[in-house]
């Protein structure tokens, strides 16, 4: 699902995939859109959790949105990061045609700028962010940049243009 999306993944290349039979992938999942739904759920276990680990941190301030950044880039970097992320690209071919994607992806984004905004009001109290910015919008900026990066590298855009991309939006940060 992740590389080539829903629509594009049949049940026979499931099977393929994960040497599950199609009587063990119905039974477990109950068919394709259950064990798409299971699938973001486990990538954002397995991929997201780690990513943002910096940010988790209730102290966490501009040091580690950087950190954030660094490990959003680096998952572009790695084989395979052309991919771009499993939970945007989700938003962009499942958010209007499947509630149960939209809800999970929401979830996510909800939560990465939860985490950006609490972040970045740190950043703002110690100053490593400049007083005059507004919390919340640079929030939702920082959460559009981050999807934004993953959508660039899937569309093939050079990891060098993605990091200055990146380190413009970083750029009112000490």
């Amino acid at each position: 699902f992740w590389r080539d999306g829903y629509a594009a993944t049949g049940l026979d290349r499931l099977v393929r995939r994960t040497g599950a039979s199609r009587y063990g992938l119905y039974t477990t999942f109950g068919g394709k859109r259950d064990l798409y739904l299971a699938s973001l759920e486990r990538y954002s276990q397995a991929v997201m959790d780690p990513m943002l680990e910096p940010l988790e941190n209730a102290r966490a301030s501009g040091r580690e949105i950087r950190a954030f950044f660094e490990r959003v880039l680096g998952l572009i970097r790695r084989p395979g990061g052309q991919r771009g992320c499993f939970v945007c690209n989700a938003a962009f071919e499942r958010g209007g045609v499947d509630a149960a994607a939209a809800r999970r992806v929401r979830q996510h984004f909800d939560r990465v700028r939860r985490l950006l905004t609490r972040a970045l009001a740190n950043a703002r109290r110690d100053g490593s962010l400049a007083r005059d910015v507004a919390v919340a919008a640079c929030a939702d900026h920082l959460l559009g940049v981050a999807a934004g990066s993953f959508l660039l590298a899937r569309s093939g855009m050079a990891s060098g243009f993605i990091r200055r991309f990146v380190e413009t939006a970083l750029k009112d940060m000490t």
